[in-house]
């Protein structure tokens, strides 16, 4: 039985150049371009927490109308924690523009930030859901090639995730097959519109396995997700070969309803992004394998996956994707 979708966005999506106004507090990184205005926080990755408790007393001392982040999906994650530090009868609008990598950040009613000791803290508040997302086509156009195939990679194994888990509904899945119909529109709005869906999808549904182990890898390395789930998602299609359906996500990928299919155009998107074929030709070092794992195995996605998983079948699909044949 699946689980009721739950609203997670219902704020403002506006298609229309980002513009800054007197008095916004501006938070950014390299992505969102040079106009961003003097004086704006610059954003490093990895996301700290600290940094956010650091902007949220410049809002709560500077009193601005607006706090605007734009960039990669680590800035926006800094102003969005920012922000819900703040007292609520004070915050002030949050604006996102998504112009680098994971742009689905600004659609999610939660953060995800380091400590110095590479531990990731999380912090849901549905307030994320109430914000407005500005997609900036003329800025999102300026974006390389190998970012906006990996978040269109991303994408896509957000939304393959959620049509096989068994915790999304006819609405979940409904979103998640938009999302993949969206990327083939190829182009940057279309890119970004299709984050917006899929997370909606998974922010109610939750996410399967490649999630789950790319998730706890890492934070174990300090690397974004987007690269570890990308590479681990022809074999996480591997693993679960034919015991599964695959028609809803072969359907939108435009291939045959069979796991060898949907692994091939996965690998085709993984490639198109840059993103290594094995953890190990990405560098990881085999030791932080075994770490991910207990991690993994306490996913919250882990009860809803098509069919249940242990520890050796985690170790033995890290083992494959570190140094395929």
């Amino acid at each position: 039985m699946s689980e009721p979708h739950r609203v997670a966005f219902h704020g403002t999506v506006v298609t229309a150049p980002l513009a800054y106004a007197p008095g916004d507090l501006v938070v950014a990184d390299p992505a969102a371009g040079a106009d961003v205005p003097p004086g704006a926080v610059r954003a490093t990755y990895p996301p700290r927490a600290s940094d956010a408790a650091a902007i949220a007393e410049l809002v709560t001392r500077e009193r601005p109308p607006r706090l605007v982040a734009a960039g990669d999906g680590a800035a926006l994650d800094v102003a969005k924690y920012a922000w819900t530090l703040v007292a609520e009868a004070t915050r002030p609008d949050l604006v996102l523009a998504p112009l680098g990598a994971e742009p689905w950040r600004a659609f999610a009613p939660f953060t995800s930030l380091y400590e110095p000791d590479g531990e990731r803290v999380s912090r849901r508040d549905p307030a994320l859901g109430n914000v407005t997302v500005v997609i900036d086509t003329r800025a999102l156009a300026g974006r390389t090639a190998a970012v906006r195939h990996l978040h269109r990679a991303d994408s896509a194994v957000h939304a393959v995730e959620v049509l096989v888990g068994r915790r999304a509904g006819a609405w979940g899945r409904a979103l998640a097959a938009a999302g993949l119909t969206a990327l083939t529109a190829d182009d940057p709005a279309g890119d970004i519109t299709a984050a917006g869906l899929v997370t909606e999808a998974f922010a109610s549904a939750g996410l399967g396995l490649a999630h789950a182990v790319a998730s706890p890898l890492g934070a174990l390395t300090g690397r974004t997700h987007d690269t570890i789930n990308v590479l681990l998602a022809p074999y996480v299609v591997e693993f679960w070969g034919e015991r599964i359906d695959w028609t809803a996500p072969a359907s939108g990928l435009g291939v045959a309803p069979k796991a060898s299919a949907v692994a091939d155009r996965l690998r085709e998107l993984r490639d198109r992004a840059n993103v290594p074929q094995t953890l190990r030709d990405a560098g990881l070092d085999r030791s932080v394998l075994t770490s991910a794992v207990p991690r993994a195995l306490r996913s919250s996605g882990i009860p809803w996956l098509p069919a249940p998983v242990t520890a050796e079948d985690i170790s033995g699909l890290l083992d494959r994707a570190w140094a395929a044949p």
